[in-house]
């Protein structure tokens, strides 16, 4: 249920910045391909990060290298569908709008996460044990 509600906001947000489709089928297959390729790279866009911080490479795994990545990947998947799909069309304007409002939400969202251990820190070496017992 929370999904269909993601779905339809994210729905509104992308017909307001100019996505225009052929037909209902056109729509739900750029949605079902969307969410087929969000979810992994938006996993992957979660993990970067933190590891990056663990290893002492960026300063924070909820700063704007995040808000960046995520906005470009989500950036990368609605040009990829827009540019497969002959059916439906966005404005680049809006793909980018949209994707800077993703960004953002998520940025948002990982505000009181965790920040990953610090890999040279002794609460590291404990995990890793416990890991590989």
């Amino acid at each position: 249920m929370i999904l269909l509600g993601i779905i339809f906001f994210e729905f509104i947000v992308l017909r307001l910045l100019g996505l225009h489709f052929d037909s209902i089928g056109s729509l739900v297959s750029f949605f079902v391909l969307y969410l087929l390729l969000e979810i992994p790279l938006s996993l992957l866009a979660n993990a970067i990060p933190k590891a990056l911080k663990s290893v002492d490479i960026i300063p924070s795994s909820k700063g704007l290298f995040s808000f960046l990545l995520d906005a470009g990947l989500t950036l990368a998947i609605i040009i990829l569908l827009d540019t497969l799909m002959v059916n439906m069309k966005i404005e680049w304007q809006g793909a980018i709008i949209f994707s800077m409002l993703i960004g953002y939400m998520n940025w948002k969202l990982k505000k009181n996460d965790e920040e990953p251990p610090l890999i040279h820190i002794e609460e590291f070496k404990a995990i890793e044990k416990i890991q590989f017992k």
